[in-house]
C-alpha cells in the first residue's frame, strides 16, 4: 500500500509531470494507488498524493473493486452552470469546505495504452474529477474552499507549521 502524502507536504504543491511510458509500472502504480484510495475510503486519487510526481489520477467506483484511470487529463471546456458541494481530501484528513465546481466539463486524457480518450462528464464525476486534476497542478481544495465546513482548527494549525518553516 501506498502511503498518502498530508498537507503541508511539498509535492501536493507541485505541478505534476506528464506520463510518457505507458508500461507495465504505470499500470502497477495505478493498481496501488486505487487499493490505497479504497483502503482510506476515498473516492478518487491523484498521484502527486502518494508522492508521486505523474499525472495520473484514479477514480472509484460503486463496488469498490474496480476503478477509472485518467493519465494526462486536461478539461476543455467547464459549464457556466455551477454548484457548491462538500469537498474533502484525502491529503488533509478531518478537514472539509464548500467550493463552487462546474455541474459539466469536457475532458481528454490517455488510458492505460496511451490512446487518446475524449469524455462529456457531469454531476459527482465531474467534481472528483475537477479536484483531482487540481491536484495535478498543485491545488488544493482548501485554495478553493469559500468556506471551511469543518477542520478550520487543523487547517490554522497546519498553516502555522508552514509559515515557520
Amino acid at each position: 500500500m501506498l502511503n498518502i502524502a498530508k498537507y503541508p507536504d511539498q509535492i501536493l504543491r507541485q505541478t505534476a509531470k506528464k506520463v510518457v511510458d505507458f508500461d507495465a509500472d504505470l499500470k502497477k502504480l495505478t493498481e496501488e494507488m486505487a487499493q490505497s484510495m479504497y483502503e482510506d475510503d476515498g473516492v478518487g486519487l491523484a498521484a502527486p498524493q502518494v508522492s508521486v510526481s505523474k499525472r495520473v489520477i484514479v477514480i472509484g467506483q460503486p463496488d469498490k473493486k474496480s476503478f477509472l484511470t485518467y493519465i494526462n487529463p486536461e478539461i476543455s471546456f467547464f459549464s457556466k452552470d455551477q454548484a457548491i458541494g462538500e469537498e474533502g481530501c484525502l491529503s488533509l484528513p478531518k478537514i472539509f469546505g464548500l467550493v463552487k465546481r462546474a455541474k459539466k466539463i469536457h475532458i481528454k486524457y490517455q488510458d492505460l495504452s496511451g490512446q487518446i480518450q475524449k469524455e462529456k462528464i457531469k454531476g459527482f464525476l465531474a467534481v472528483v474529477l475537477q479536484h483531482e486534476i487540481d491536484h495535478l497542478n498543485g491545488i488544493l481544495f482548501i485554495d478553493r474552499a469559500e468556506k471551511i465546513t469543518e477542520g478550520q482548527e487543523i487547517l490554522d494549525q497546519l498553516k502555522q507549521k508552514l509559515e515557520k518553516k
